[in-house]
């Protein structure tokens, strides 16, 4: 019996109605659903498993959110090696395959076995302190190293592989990998790169100096970020969701990760296609 693992973001569906429905639909289709405790505790259906567990027997996890719930899982389920597949509760939802009006093609999809397994570069990224690690974080988006809550500009030095690249005075730095391309740094004015490509992208925020462009370089680069300033409120953030306080003299690295997310991707449901629907872009036919 194939092993169906639910995350599901309940802020977004409080009363479990949708995620109900997910999990009528893969009993009903004889999978066995494993879940999270706050799912069990709210629904009382599936199989309560613990966290690591579910990561670690499901065939396939099902990610029932918005892009931060997939992001938050695709961590975990890269460790163990597990395909994901993302079914929007949120807004804009870039990284889901699929809305929940498509639930039942979904799941029959999933029975039949008729899709495909797209992997996602991740970023490794370690703070160096006083010439020692101190942390390490794994990315499927982006690293973020950013000022505080202060209107003012932060110095940050960069190198790459070594050399030297530039002095940036910037709200901050990102380096996004090509799948985190169209997440903040869409934002700050990075290009999109398709999500199968494998490179780092450097995209400063708000810099000081027109001069200061975006860079992409190759997927076994090594980017170090120096920190310069003194007395500053200055964070590196990890996909948006963990925060991690720095200090003048730290250095943050960022390397392609060992590790990959697997995406499940349905057949008709291509990046550009995606892309047009989420940037709200149309389609001229020309006569």
């Amino acid at each position: 019996m194939k092993k169906i693992g639910l995350i599901s973001n309940l802020y977004k569906d409080p009363a479990g109605e949708q995620t109900s429905k997910v999990l009528q639909g893969i009993i009903k289709r004889n999978m066995m659903p494993l879940v999270t405790d706050s799912v069990y505790k709210l629904l009382k259906q599936g199989k309560w498993s613990k966290e690591k567990d579910l990561f670690q027997h499901s065939d396939i996890i099902l990610v029932l959110g918005g892009d931060g719930t997939i992001l938050q899982t695709s961590r975990n389920a890269a460790k163990y090696g597990k395909p994901i597949l993302g079914i929007n509760l949120g807004r804009l939802g870039f990284l889901a395959e699929a809305e929940m009006s498509d639930l039942d093609s979904i799941l029959d999809i999933i029975v039949s076995g008729s899709y495909q397994i797209e992997d996602r570069m991740m970023l490794d990224s370690q703070l160096i302190r006083k010439g020692k690690k101190v942390d390490s974080f794994l990315a499927l988006n982006d690293i973020a190293v950013t000022k505080g809550s202060f209107a003012r500009l932060i110095h940050l030095d960069v190198t790459i592989n070594g050399e030297f690249v530039n002095h940036y005075a910037a709200d901050g730095l990102l380096v996004s990998s090509p799948t985190g391309s169209t997440a903040y740094s869409l934002s700050a004015g990075g290009p999109v790169i398709y999500p199968g490509m494998e490179c780092l992208l450097l995209t400063p925020i708000c810099p000081h100096t027109l001069t200061s462009r975006p860079i992409i370089t190759d997927a076994e680069s090594n980017i170090v970020i120096d920190v310069i300033d003194k007395n500053r409120e200055i964070q590196v953030t990890i996909d948006g969701q963990h925060a991690v306080e720095l200090q003048a003299g730290d250095q943050i690295t960022i390397s392609k990760s060992n590790l990959k997310t697997q995406l499940i991707r349905l057949s008709g449901y291509g990046f550009f296609n995606l892309l047009r629907s989420k940037l709200s872009a149309r389609n001229e036919c020309i006569d």
